[in-house]
C-alpha cells in the first residue's frame, strides 16, 4: 500500500491531505480528518480536484512503469473567483510598474533637458 501526505498552509491554517493506494488501485484521499475521495481499481494515470477553502487543487496519480508518482498543485489558471482576483491584483502591479517606469523616463528626459 502507498502512502502519501502533504501540509498546505493557508490563511486558515494547516491542512494534511494524504492519500492511501492499494496494491488493487484502490485509492482514498482525505482532507485533515475526512475522506474526500474514495476511487476503486485506479490502475491507470489520472486526475482528481478538489477545493480547499477557494484555492482548486489537483492531485495527479501517474503510473510510471511498475511504480506510482503521486503530486498536488493548485490550479491558478482555471476561471475560479480567487484567480480572478489573482489576475487583477497582477494586472494592478504591471500598470504601477509601468506607470514608474514612464515617471523615470520622464524624469531624466526633463533633467537632461534642463542641463543642456
Amino acid at each position: 500500500m502507498s502512502q502519501f501526505s502533504w501540509i498546505i498552509l493557508d490563511d486558515k491554517g494547516k491542512h494534511k491531505v494524504g492519500l492511501y493506494h492499494g496494491q488493487t488501485g484502490h485509492l482514498m484521499v482525505y482532507l485533515n480528518t475526512k475522506v474526500i475521495i474514495i476511487d476503486f481499481h485506479v490502475l491507470q494515470s489520472k486526475t482528481y480536484s478538489f477545493f480547499l477553502g477557494e484555492e482548486l487543487y489537483e492531485l495527479t496519480v501517474e503510473r510510471e512503469g511498475h511504480q506510482w508518482a503521486y503530486g498536488l498543485k493548485s490550479n491558478e489558471k482555471i476561471n475560479t473567483p480567487l484567480n480572478k482576483a489573482r489576475k487583477k491584483y497582477k494586472q494592478v502591479y504591471v500598470v504601477q510598474g509601468f506607470a514608474l517606469l514612464l515617471l523615470v523616463i520622464l524624469f531624466w528626459i526633463t533633467l537632461f533637458v534642463l542641463l543642456t
